[in-house]
């Protein structure tokens, strides 16, 4: 019966703290007890029979005891936790793990009193696997620096995190580690595509958000190994300097060419078209360098895809206005050929035309990464950029797009540094992009 007791008092105490319906829990009144704090057991804030020894970080937990108001700090293992005095009893405290990692795991909780008196409580925080979110930049040459960002990246002396490249080299040396993101130098001869995996003392993550060096979905590396590159009313600049990634890459803009704070309309200097077809009647797309870009890559999960580029922008040529419109489109809306022709799929062509870049109707992804600081470049290193194709809605104005897409909207891409509906600044910036790709996205 006193056992029933106990437990029943407790659980009251536990109600209590959760609804802030005792007067004692007021944060007014609340007074720091004197004496030493018990621990009986811990569980679940929302299930009195869950009885637990270990939790992960940023989870709620409830601790259950004695003179739990004579608590003043409270560690998990070397981080301090925070305590909400509206939920402390007596007999219960409701607390987060916090969400910093130990330098130094005890599995250990430690509760210190008002004179100092720490009262250990043997508690495991679990820490999940490392979490990999993506690469600063997927495309790095071998002795140079790459970043992973994600999180739980953690390594110890006496198990040290490994990072394991597509084609098996392990690193352990890191440039730079935190929690949230790892640096480390591309060890020699490592140029092989493929996700990368994280071992750390709590697990084994292989990355699937990004893949090393990305060949998937390869649309446009302006280098042969798809053959496609400007093919429309434009030939931009196609052109490989000191600062190339892989090869040859496609430029917009440059250091004499003004971009209004409007980014009026200037497709000379800042459209690059690939549009399917050559001229045929009717349409085959047999020749290689017209072919639709459904017919190289597969669209059809389309809502979880996302188009990626490596991007550089120098700092000596900013970007300060405009946004790069990323447009696919489909046969029926634009072409490179004659309007009305048919298809080999019974398709009529939309010809050669721009109204579409600038009408409202087809969505559109916008770029526009100068918007929060009113200005971009990328530190003069390449970036990788990621564009979910499940956001693009927009017109080229930054209204919504009256349109809607399809499987079949994918057979051309426009990138266009126009309009975006906000105004920013005149600019001659110089935007390179290389490696355009269409890859899975969830």
């Amino acid at each position: 019966m006193k056992s029933k007791h106990i437990i029943s008092l407790m659980a009251t105490a536990l109600t209590a703290a959760s609804v802030l319906s005792a007067c004692e829990d007021e944060p007014d009144k609340y007074e720091i007890a004197g004496g030493v704090p018990e621990i009986i057991y811990v569980r679940t804030p929302s299930n009195a029979d869950s009885l637990i020894t270990s939790a992960y970080t940023n989870t709620m937990i409830a601790l259950i005891g004695n003179n739990l108001r004579a608590v003043k700090e409270l560690y998990f293992n070397d981080q301090k936790a925070t305590l909400n005095t509206s939920l402390m009893t007596d007999h219960a405290i409701i607390v987060t793990v916090p969400r910093s990692l130990p330098e130094n795991p005890t599995d250990s909780l430690y509760m210190i009193n008002k004179n100092g008196v720490v009262t250990a409580y043997p508690f495991a925080v679990n820490i999940p696997a490392p979490t990999l979110a993506s690469m600063t930049c997927e495309y790095v040459k071998p002795g140079e620096v790459a970043t992973i960002n994600g999180d739980y990246m953690l390594s110890y002396d006496n198990e040290p995190m490994v990072i394991t490249m597509p084609d098996g080299q392990k690193v352990t040396n890191f440039k730079s580690l935190t929690q949230y993101a790892v640096s480390f130098v591309v060890p020699d001869g490592c140029t092989e595509s493929g996700p990368i995996t994280v071992t750390t003392k709590y697990g084994t993550t292989e990355s699937t958000a990004f893949n090393f060096n990305d060949d998937r979905g390869l649309l446009f590396d302006f280098d042969g190994v798809t053959g496609l590159s400007n093919h429309g009313w434009h030939s931009q600049v196609i052109e490989t300097d000191e600062t190339a990634i892989s090869g040859n890459f496609l430029r917009l803009g440059g250091t004499d060419v003004t971009l209004s704070e409007d980014a009026g309309w200037d497709d000379s200097h800042f459209s690059f078209e690939y549009w399917p077809g050559n001229w045929a009647d009717p349409e085959t797309y047999s020749d290689p360098a017209g072919i639709r870009l459904t017919d190289l890559v597969d669209f059809t999960d389309y809502t979880n895809m996302a188009y990626k580029f490596e991007l550089y922008v120098p700092s000596g040529n900013q970007w300060n206005a405009g946004a790069l419109q990323v447009l696919p489109a489909g046969v029926d809306v634009v072409s490179y050929g004659n309007a009305g022709v048919a298809d080999i799929d019974g398709n009529t062509l939309g010809g050669c035309n721009n109204q579409y870049i600038s009408g409202t109707v087809c969505p559109r992804g916008l770029y526009r990464p100068w918007e929060e600081s009113g200005t971009f470049d990328t530190g003069d290193e390449w970036i990788t950029v990621t564009m979910p194709i499940a956001n693009f809605k927009y017109a080229g104005d930054g209204s919504q797009a009256t349109g809607s897409l399809s499987a079949k909207s994918f057979t051309s891409l426009v990138l266009f540094v126009c309009d975006g509906g906000i105004t920013g600044t005149e600019c001659k910036p110089v935007i390179k992009i290389d490696n355009i790709r269409a890859v899975p996205y969830k």
